[in-house]
């Protein structure tokens, strides 16, 4: 619709916006609908899936592909849900995000490192359990007890 709309305003010398010139943006983050490079509206549908498709490709093999059916580990209780479903996203509140937030002093890791990250306390920190993306996935006895130490933590 917005599409058709740029279209129009492009090319209908009728339409009140035909060659106008905008003044120029105050906020740099803001994108206005008006300065939006033109789409053909016949293209605009096969556009906008061409961007949702090449938007993300990031290999996660913790997330579940989607079904009609709720995933795994949904028996816990909301406190461990939150842990796996943090988990899997692979974000929470490690001590390299909350030293982004500007929460904590610094990143380091209770083990040594210096740079706590989910994939980190996943695979390699000695201060718990390991467990692999499919564990989460499937909601292992591994992943429950990673979940099970890192749950008041992360």
């Amino acid at each position: 619709m917005e599409a058709q709309k740029k279209h129009k305003q492009e090319t209908d010398l009728r339409h009140p916006l035909f060659d106008h010139s905008y003044p120029r943006a105050r906020l740099k983050s803001r994108k206005s609908f008006r300065t939006v490079e033109s789409v053909q509206p016949d293209q605009a549908a096969s556009h906008r899936l061409e961007l949702w498709n090449t938007w993300d490709n990031t290999a996660n093999e913790a997330i579940q592909p989607p079904k009609e059916q709720l995933p795994s580990g949904r028996e816990l209780q909301r406190k461990d849900w939150v842990t796996l479903n943090r988990a899997r996203a692979k974000v929470g509140k490690t001590a390299s995000t909350l030293h982004k937030w500007k929460l904590r002093p610094n990143s380091e890791c209770p083990c040594g490192n210096q740079n706590q990250t989910m994939d980190r306390i996943l695979s390699e920190c000695t201060e718990g359990p390991h467990c692999t993306d499919q564990d989460l996935r499937d909601c292992t006895d591994a992943a429950q007890a990673w979940i099970t130490h890192w749950r008041d933590k992360i």
